[in-house]
């Protein structure tokens, strides 16, 4: 199961070692030490065989390049002239970790204090000159520390983001507005192997001026156009109630949440938790994600489009293999049905539109008209003993709806959408039951929310069903 993990990081599996017993020079001494280390930081992170699977689903060559964007700003470190070094060495050691295993960083930073004692630092209109120079040489240390640490990046100190000023139009304190966002400058240094270190600065041709932006908002913006996997903003403290606070007063977060694909994600926590943005921990990261709603249907009118659907359908099928698609549709016109989807309305391609979808017969009846425990010779009862005592007290099953189909993407099977289907579904429905086959990979996932199980020898089918069904 690890070999996949080892030949994506880089890594010989144990089938090429066979040719390493040459002498490897220094260079190849440092690569595979290297390697090394970042399959034992790997293995530290991975505690379940569904954290091989969502790496494998999300960081796979396959999937493309995975990117985050990573907010540094000035609340990103401990307080100033505090072992800022060390920090950004560790932080060095992280970007680099996270660039080996698959998840590209994109580094976007304000003003830091890296002991810059030649700019003066004086409160006020006049300190804007200043404050932009200091940015820009933040931008060039930060790079070449990073580089001291063998992490190979390319300061971009303009030409990302224009901007306007946020003040009345005095001479006052400059604060600039992001108004657009140019990215070529970023693709290009990642399509080279280099981690862009960008700073907050716009510049608008219009007022030949250039202004210090708000990180979290540049972040926000930059995140809008490039679509990572995570957007990641580093905090000094990140307290429940620190962290409560920024998400409420920053409506850029709130905002750019609801324009996020399904499986991206925003995460707030502090620097020295950078690695475990692979499997993101509930204890270190506050994590917010597309907010969208599970709408439901009960006629086919009520979806975005029937093409819609039939696409949404058609990558089940890929998947699963075990409809019919014309046949489904056309129960969907003939039975009483409740279906369950996620919309994406800002998908470039209408088709796309849906997707996930589960899809519940309201009027269903459980496939035998017996009790689980009475076939015998073909059938295998599971149940628990409270479910066992009341299937021998009834021997006639009623009707209860039939959950036809559960669709979510590989993806969102790890990021609690699954979980949220079910939450809904349960919502309406007091008893369901389901099949699936013996080797379906979420077997285990429904297992532990079944009322009982039933096995089918003879069909090499798990039927489940959840609520009373007597």
């Amino acid at each position: 199961m690890l070999a996949p993990l080892l030949g994506r990081c880089g890594l010989p599996t144990r089938a090429s070692w066979g040719y390493l017993s040459v002498q490897p020079s220094r260079g190849q001494r440092f690569c595979m030490h290297t390697n090394r280390g970042i399959i034992t930081q790997m293995l530290r992170l991975i505690d379940s065989t569904q954290h091989i699977q969502q790496y494998l689903g999300q960081f796979h060559p396959s999937q493309g390049k995975s990117l985050a964007v990573i907010a540094l700003g000035p609340n990103s470190l401990s307080p100033p002239r505090t072992a800022v070094r060390e920090q950004l060495e560790q932080l060095a050691d992280s970007l680099a970790f996270l660039r080996r295993v698959g998840l590209f960083p994109v580094v976007v930073h304000g003003e830091l204090d890296l002991d810059l004692p030649s700019i003066s630092r004086v409160e006020g209109p006049s300190d804007q000159p200043n404050r932009l120079c200091r940015i820009r040489t933040t931008n060039y240390q930060l790079s070449a520390l990073l580089e001291q640490q063998d992490v190979e990046t390319r300061p971009i100190s303009s030409g990302i983001f224009t901007s306007v000023s946020e003040s009345d139009g005095t001479m006052s304190y400059h604060q600039g507005h992001v108004t657009d966002v140019a990215t070529q400058g970023i693709k290009s240094a990642i399509h080279n192997g280099y981690i862009p270190v960008v700073a907050a600065l716009g510049t608008s041709s219009a007022e030949s001026r250039t202004y210090a932006l708000d990180t979290h908002d540049a972040v926000a913006q930059l995140a809008r156009v490039l679509q990572p996997l995570r957007s990641i903003f580093l905090v000094r403290d990140a307290s429940p109630s620190s962290l409560s606070a920024l998400i409420a007063t920053s409506p850029a977060m709130h905002d750019l949440a609801r324009e996020l694909r399904p499986h991206a994600s925003i995460m707030l926590g502090e620097a020295t938790a950078l690695r475990s943005t692979i499997f993101p921990d509930p204890a270190l990261w506050t994590v917010l994600r597309n907010p969208r709603i599970v709408q439901s249907a009960t006629s086919l009118q009520d979806f975005p489009s029937r093409e819609a659907l039939r696409t949404a359908l058609q990558r089940h099928v890929i998947s699963n293999g075990a409809i019919d698609i014309n046949a489904l549709l056309t129960q969907l016109e003939t039975r009483d049905f409740i279906a369950y989807f996620d919309h994406d309305p800002i998908s470039p391609a209408p088709e796309q539109t849906v997707n996930n979808l589960a899809l519940v017969f309201t009027q269903a009846s459980f496939p035998w008209q017996f009790a689980p425990s009475l076939p015998s010779g073909d059938a295998e009862a599971y149940a628990p003993r409270s479910m066992a005592t009341s299937v021998e007290q009834h021997s006639i099953i009623g009707n209860i709806s039939e959950l036809a189909l559960f669709s979510i993407s590989h993806l969102d099977w790890h990021n609690g959408v699954a979980e949220r289907f079910w939450d809904r579904i349960r919502e309406d429905h007091v008893s369901l039951w389901g099949s699936m086959a013996e080797t379906d990979p979420s077997l285990s996932w429904w297992l532990t929310r079944s009322s009982g199980r039933i096995k089918r020898q003879l069909e090499e089918k798990i039927y489940m069903w959840y609520g009373p069904v007597t």
